[in-house]
């Protein structure tokens, strides 16, 4: 009974009258645009360098990389980063990325699984400064972004929501300082427009941060 009812609820929510399965899986969703856009300044069988990023590190594990060498487009699934040099999967022969060759970086996801969007851990952060290199559109909108996160100082914590150039802070917790060396578990509605970022209102350790974009209601 459970089984049939959950299976009639899927069909409702994500379409179609035939029962999901391997022959009709659950739509895979991807991002309209990308999500990052850039230049090679340098590359090799397997990485692509872009001297002008300044990137989290293994943010974009898992996206997809399209990048077009001697016109023609290669994809390949990014298995890590640093700040400038993304890793994947290697090109076939001798193709290599070099420098001028354009890229995009896109996410694919099943709309059930919630999508890494960020992790630090172990970093020292600036009172008031936004902690995030770079702050974080959504992927599926609406949406959740759902952020696990502890300090080894009592702070405030903060979420800023900036939207059409414009940017506002606002505390999370009711605005009361959070317990040193506890982790805290913190959701935010997200739209299409948005993008987020977090501070601290202290300096201090950050131990634990994991960010993660929850789409389709699936908290």
């Amino acid at each position: 009974m459970f089984e049939t009812t959950f299976r009639r609820i899927l069909q409702a929510v994500f379409g179609g009258g035939a029962d999901i399965s391997a022959a009709n899986p659950l739509p895979v969703t991807s991002a309209a645009t990308p999500i990052d856009a850039g230049t090679a300044t340098a590359g090799t069988n397997n990485t692509l360098t872009d001297a002008t990023k300044s990137w989290e590190v293994n943010m974009w594990e898992d996206a997809i990389l399209e990048v077009t060498i001697g016109g023609i487009e290669y994809h390949r699934t990014i298995t890590g980063n640093t700040a400038t040099i993304l890793t994947f999967n290697p090109l076939p022969g001798v193709v290599v990325v070099s420098a001028g060759d354009p890229y995009e970086i896109r996410s694919i996801a099943n709309p059930l699984s919630p999508l890494a969007r960020a992790e630090v851990h172990n970093a020292l952060v600036v009172g008031g400064v936004d902690i995030l290199g770079a702050a974080v559109a959504p992927l599926n909108t609406p949406c959740l972004f759902r952020v696990a996160v502890g300090f080894n100082a009592a702070g405030v914590f903060s979420v800023t929501i900036t939207r059409a150039g414009n940017t506002q802070v606002q505390h999370l917790n009711h605005g009361v300082v959070l317990t040193a060396d506890c982790l805290f578990l913190f959701d935010v509605l997200v739209h299409n427009g948005d993008t987020i970022n977090y501070r601290y209102s202290v300096n201090a350790t950050l131990q634990t941060l994991r960010l993660q974009e929850i789409a389709a209601a699936t908290q």
